[in-house]
């Protein structure tokens, strides 16, 4: 039994997708390799672990027991999405969470304690903002207001990239360019994906689990 844990903020968790976000689709989509006929009979447990407004701390401080309460002691699957709440500014446009070197060290040291707990880790990146929309976005939960910008998302994404490279593990992309994504795969709130760009992603994942898993 191969446990799977998904980790990360609101993308993790669905918003955008009135039929399942791509963590549901994930998980969907291994069940579907297990249980349909002939297939390959009961192998994985796919934990969401996702929660709106996540930050990186949230995930380092929130995994090790996670994965004490929920893992069966052999090999463990991490997927991970985080980092765009840190890129965001809070309130004023130019009142940012992280710099890019705080948010270089907060990586670094979350990924590294996926390492050191996972046998494998895949980190999974997004697509972009309608900033009509989203300078500002204003918060469902408070009302308060924060700001997405596409050029400091790309930024430290790009950074994530890097360091998932310098760490050998998987990084996993949307594989489109900006026009196409706001037009097909962007949810109308101008930040999270939609239903058709949460399948894309749950897509990509799911073939580099079939590769990761047939090691």
């Amino acid at each position: 039994m191969i446990p799977i844990f998904i980790l990360g903020s609101s993308s993790v968790y669905g918003v955008g997708a009135e039929n399942g976000g791509w963590a549901d689709l994930v998980k969907q989509g291994l069940h579907k390799k297990m249980y349909s006929k002939d297939g390959v009979g009961e192998k994985y447990e796919i934990y969401n672990f996702g929660k709106s407004g996540a930050t990186i701390d949230f995930v380092a401080s929130t995994f090790p027991q996670q994965l004490n309460d929920y893992g069966r002691g052999g090999k463990i699957i991490t997927i991970v999405s985080i980092g765009g709440n840190n890129a965001r500014a809070v309130g004023q446009p130019n009142n940012f969470l992280s710099t890019i070197e705080q948010y270089t060290d907060e990586m670094s040291d979350l990924l590294d304690l996926l390492r050191k707990l996972s046998s494998e880790v895949i980190f999974v990146g997004g697509g972009f903002y309608d900033e009509a929309k989203t300078c500002p976005k204003i918060s469902p939960f408070d009302g308060g207001k924060s700001y997405f910008t596409n050029e400091r998302k790309q930024k430290f994404e790009s950074r994530a990239k890097q360091l998932c490279e310098e760490r050998e593990i998987t990084f996993v992309g949307v594989d489109t360019v900006e026009e196409e994504w706001k037009k097909k795969y962007l949810y109308r709130d101008g930040l999270h994906a939609n239903q058709k760009g949460h399948k894309l992603i749950s897509r990509n994942i799911l073939s580099v689990l079939e590769k990761m898993t047939q090691k």
